[in-house]
C-alpha cells in the first residue's frame, strides 16, 4: 500500500516521524534477484507523490525495493546485508540538488586563498603587507564583505593598495563575486589603464569606478571586470597540488551540506582554463568524486566585444568550440562539462540589476538608472541558439525583470531547445514578472531560485536595498510559491559563497518555510505569501534538482531502480512544521549517502 502524505494530513491528525505512513511496491515491482548489501529503516520521504515508507533496500548502489519492513526483510542475509535504522527522530529523503553554486569555480579556491572572510582593515594593514614582505607577488583574496567599504567616486581605494604594492597586482574580490578592489598595477597589467594612468579601455558588462574630478580609477571594479583583471593581471591564482585539494574541499563540503548533486554555475569565473573539469574528472576516475555535476563555462560580454550587435564574432564560436573540447576531455560518470554560462545582468544590490523601474539612487547617471544590460536581445538569439544547436543548455544569471524578460525571448526562440536532455534555465529572478513565469513554465524553462537568499538582517539590509530600489521591484522579490503554482520547474540554490546564510539542506528548509535567517529568529519574513510548505520546498530540493542535471531518470527520488542517493535530517523537518517551523533551523545533516555509501560523515 501507499499514502498520500497531504491527502490524508488534511484528513486525520497523524505523527509523521512515528511511521505511521508506511508503503510497500508491489512484489513484482521488486528486484528479488539476491540479497541487498544496504537495508535502510525509518521515516523515509521518497519525493514520489509526498509518499513516505518505512524501509528500502540497496543492491549495488541502487534501490531494489522501496516499503514496508516485511517486505524488507526478504532482501537480508546475515553477513552480507548491512542494517541501519533510522527509526527515531530522523527524516530520510532522497539526495539533494546544489541547483546554482561556486563551491569548485569559487568557493574551493577562495579557501585557499590569503584573507579568506578577512576584514578589509586586516587585509590592508596586516595580511597584504607581512605577505608583500614574506613572499613579493600577486595578492588575491575572495570572501571578504562590501558593506564594509562604499561604493563611490571619492574613496581611493587604489591609492591605499598602491601604497603597499606598485610593483604587483592586489585584487580583493568580494564574497558575492560582483565587486573587487584593486590596485593600478593590476589595471595596468589587465592593459585597461596605460602607463600614466589613464583608462584605454571600458568592459562590457562592468565598470570601472573613477574618481570624481580627476577622473583616476577609484580601483572599485564591477562584474565581468573582475575576472578580465584577475586573469589578465594574475593568471592562475593556485598552482595543481593546490586546486585538486579545492575541488577535494568543495566535493566535502557539498556532501556535508546534504548534497549529493550539483550545478557549478561559472566554472571558469576565476580560471579560464577551467581546471575544476580536470580535477573532478580525475577525482571521479579514482572514486573520490561523491556527486553529480554538471559544469558551466562563462562565456562574457567581453568575449563578444565591441561595438554590440552584428554577427558572432570567431572569439564566441572559438568558446563555443573550446567548450566541445572540454565535454571530449573531461566528462565522465559523475561530471558532465557542457554548459554553457550567461551573464544578463548585475544585482539588484549594488544597482546593476537590469530593471523596467529605474533606481531611486540620484547618483546614478541617467544611462545606469534601470541597471546593466549586458547583452543585447539580438545577441542573446544568437548565443543561445547557437549553444543548444550543438547540444549545450543554457544557464543564465538574471536578477531584474528587464533582464528575465529577455533571455526568456532567447530561450522561446531558439528552435532547438525542447531537444536538450537538461533544460535552458534562469538563476535567480528576483523581479521576473508573471507573464514571464507562465511564459517558463509553458516552454520547459527551469529556474533556480536562490532560496535560501529570502530573508535578510532587517535592521540594515531591508532599509538599505529600500533607499534605492522602489518599492515595486523590492517588494516583488524572489516569487517561491508562484513559479511553482504556475507549473514552473524550480530547484533550489544558494550561489554559494555569495549567501549570508549557511546553505545546509535544513537551513535551506528553514529560510523557505519561515521566510527569516536562522542568525535573525525574531525578524519579519520577507515576502510572506511566497513561503513555501516543507513538502513544496523538498520537491525543489530533490526530483527538481535531478531534472536541472538532466538526472531525473536516475536520481532524485527513492524508486526501484534509482541510485541510492539519499540523506539523514537528524530531525523529522514535516513534525517541526506542524509544531514550532522555526525549530527546524536546529535541524542538522546526520550523514550523506551516495550511491549506497555513507559519504559524510567520512567512514574511519
Amino acid at each position: 500500500m501507499k499514502y498520500n502524505l497531504q491527502l490524508i494530513a488534511a484528513a486525520m491528525t497523524v505523527v509523521v516521524g512515528a511511521g505511521v505512513f508506511a508503503g510497500c511496491k508491489k512484489a513484482e515491482d521488486q528486484d528479488t534477484s539476491g540479497p541487498a548489501d544496504l537495508v535502510v529503516y525509518g521515516n523515509i520521504y521518497t519525493a514520489v507523490n509526498d509518499i513516505i515508507v518505512e524501509a528500502f533496500a540497496v543492491r549495488d548502489g541502487k534501490f531494489v525495493y522501496v516499503g514496508d519492513k516485511a517486505g524488507a526483510a526478504a532482501f537480508i542475509k546475515e553477513g552480507t546485508s548491512r542494517i541501519v535504522n533510522f527509526s527515531g527522530n530522523e527524516l530520510v529523503i532522497p539526495g539533494c540538488t546544489e541547483g546554482h553554486g561556486h563551491f569548485i569555480g569559487v568557493e574551493g579556491v577562495a579557501t585557499m586563498l590569503p584573507g579568506f572572510k578577512a576584514s578589509y582593515e586586516e587585509l590592508t594593514k596586516t595580511i597584504i603587507p607581512q605577505k608583500m614582505q614574506s613572499d613579493p607577488g600577486p595578492f588575491v583574496s575572495f570572501g571578504w564583505a562590501t558593506e564594509t567599504v562604499p561604493q563611490d567616486n571619492v574613496t581611493d581605494y587604489a591609492g591605499t593598495l598602491d601604497a603597499i604594492s606598485t610593483e604587483y597586482p592586489i585584487i580583493l574580490i568580494d564574497g558575492g563575486g560582483h565587486n573587487a578592489l584593486c590596485n593600478t598595477v593590476a589595471l595596468k597589467k589587465a592593459g585597461l589603464l596605460n602607463e600614466s594612468g589613464e583608462k584605454l579601455m571600458d568592459i562590457r558588462g562592468g565598470s570601472i569606478l573613477t574618481l570624481d574630478k580627476t577622473g583616476k580609477p577609484t580601483g572599485y571594479i564591477t562584474d565581468e571586470v573582475i575576472p578580465y583583471v584577475v586573469n589578465r593581471a594574475v593568471g592562475a591564482l593556485l598552482d595543481d597540488v593546490q586546486y585538486r585539494q579545492a575541488c577535494v574541499n568543495a566535493v566535502n563540503a557539498l556532501n556535508e551540506r546534504g548534497f549529493t548533486c550539483y550545478l557549478d554555475a561559472a566554472t571558469n569565473y576565476l580560471d579560464e582554463e577551467a581546471r575544476a573539469y580536470k580535477y573532478a574528472h580525475d577525482l571521479d576516475q579514482s572514486g573520490e568524486f561523491t556527486v553529480n555535476m554538471i559544469g558551466y563555462y562563462n562565456i562574457r560580454s567581453y568575449d563578444w566585444g565591441f561595438p554590440k550587435g552584428g554577427d558572432m564574432p570567431e572569439t564566441v564560436k572559438n568558446r563555443l568550440d573550446y567548450i566541445e573540447s572540454l565535454v571530449n576531455k573531461y566528462s565522465s560518470r559523475h561530471v558532465v562539462a557542457n554548459g554553457v554560462k550567461l551573464f544578463a545582468d548585475g544585482v539588484t544590490d549594488t544597482e546593476t540589476g537590469w530593471i523596467s523601474i529605474p533606481y531611486k539612487d540620484p547618483e546614478l547617471p541617467a544611462d545606469k538608472r534601470q541597471g546593466n544590460q549586458i547583452w543585447l536581445q539580438e545577441e542573446l538569439n544568437v548565443i543561445v541558439a547557437a549553444a543548444n544547436e550543438r547540444g549545450f543548455p543554457v544557464h543564465t544569471h538574471t536578477f531584474g525583470d528587464l533582464a528575465c524578460e529577455a533571455v526568456i525571448n532567447a530561450y522561446c526562440k531558439s528552435h532547438t531547445s525542447s531537444s536538450l536532455s537538461v533544460p535552458n534555465s534562469l538563476a535567480h529572478v528576483r523581479n521576473i514578472k508573471a507573464e514571464d513565469i507562465t511564459r517558463c513554465a509553458e516552454n520547459n524553462i527551469l529556474i533556480s531560485s536562490n532560496i535560501i537568499w529570502h530573508a535578510g538582517d532587517p535592521d540594515w539590509a531591508i532599509p538599505i536595498l529600500l533607499s534605492y530600489l522602489p518599492e515595486e521591484i523590492y517588494a516583488k522579490g524572489y516569487p517561491m510559491k508562484s513559479l511553482l503554482e504556475a507549473g514552473v520547474i524550480v530547484s533550489s540554490s544558494t550561489d554559494s559563497p555569495a549567501g549570508t546564510t549557511p546553505g545546509t539542506v535544513p537551513n535551506i528548509i528553514g529560510v523557505a518555510v519561515n521566510g527569516i535567517c536562522p542568525e535573525f529568529p525574531n525578524a519579519k519574513p520577507f515576502n510572506p505569501t511566497e513561503l513555501l510548505t516543507v513538502s513544496d520546498v523538498l520537491k525543489c530540493l530533490t526530483i527538481n534538482g535531478a531534472i536541472s542535471l538532466g538526472l531525473q531518470k536516475e536520481r532524485g527520488s527513492i524508486e526501484v531502480g534509482k541510485y541510492a542517493d539519499f540523506v539523514v535530517l537528524d530531525k523529522n523537518v514535516f513534525e517541526q512544521e506542524k509544531t514550532n517551523k522555526k525549530d527546524i533551523f536546529n535541524t542538522k545533516v546526520a550523514s550523506t549517502w551516495f550511491e549506497g555509501q555513507m559519504v559524510y560523515p567520512k567512514p574511519i
